[in-house]
């Protein structure tokens, strides 16, 4: 008499069989859960939704330019650095300070973009006169407001949107537009 385990059987194909349908039911099996994800992972959110908000991509340049004379040779270093903000709420003209200031001598310049900006609704700061001499002309903006100076772009085509140098200039204005001598009205 042969002693014969429990699993073993009369035709040793059958264990292949076997194993062959177990495989492929457990890849039939993934598939489905595969699929299924798949369905519900594209179906777009139900019911009423409402977003409202002002976004703005704006890429900031700042320059720095030391040069250094020997002779007739001049050698000059570029520092370039560039920032990206996206995605930020943009205040309300009403609730944006700004001071526009004249450093190429255009007589009444400053006045006429101040006018400009007030009746877009900024509030506005008494114009002023700025030295040294600015090229291209800079939008500088307190912490907080790069979002609100990017904007203002559009007032003053080409100027450098740039964090304030200097805390002291324009006080109280959130935004300082320094008008340069590439500006013309």
């Amino acid at each position: 008499m042969t002693n014969k385990g429990k699993h073993s059987t009369q035709n040793p194909g059958t264990f292949y069989r076997d194993l062959a349908i177990m495989i492929l039911g457990i890849v039939l099996v993934g598939a489905a859960v595969f699929f299924l994800l798949y369905l519900f992972a594209d179906e777009p959110a139900t019911g009423p939704t409402t977003t409202t908000s002002t976004t703005l991509a704006t890429t900031t340049s700042v320059e720095d330019a030391p040069s250094t004379s020997a002779g007739d040779s001049t050698t000059s270093t570029t520092f370039a650095t560039t920032s990206t903000t996206s995605g930020v709420d943009v205040r309300p003209p009403s609730e944006v300070t700004v001071i526009v200031l004249n450093s190429m001598g255009l007589d009444g310049a400053a006045g006429t973009k101040t006018t400009q900006l007030a009746e877009a609704g900024y509030q506005t700061l008494t114009p002023d006169d700025f030295e040294p001499e600015q090229d291209p002309s800079r939008i500088w903006y307190r912490e907080g407001y790069a979002a609100e100076a990017a904007a203002m772009v559009d007032f003053v085509p080409g100027a450098q949107v740039e964090p304030i140098p200097d805390e002291t200039i324009g006080e109280g204005a959130n935004v300082v537009i320094v008008l340069g001598t590439g500006y013309s009205e």
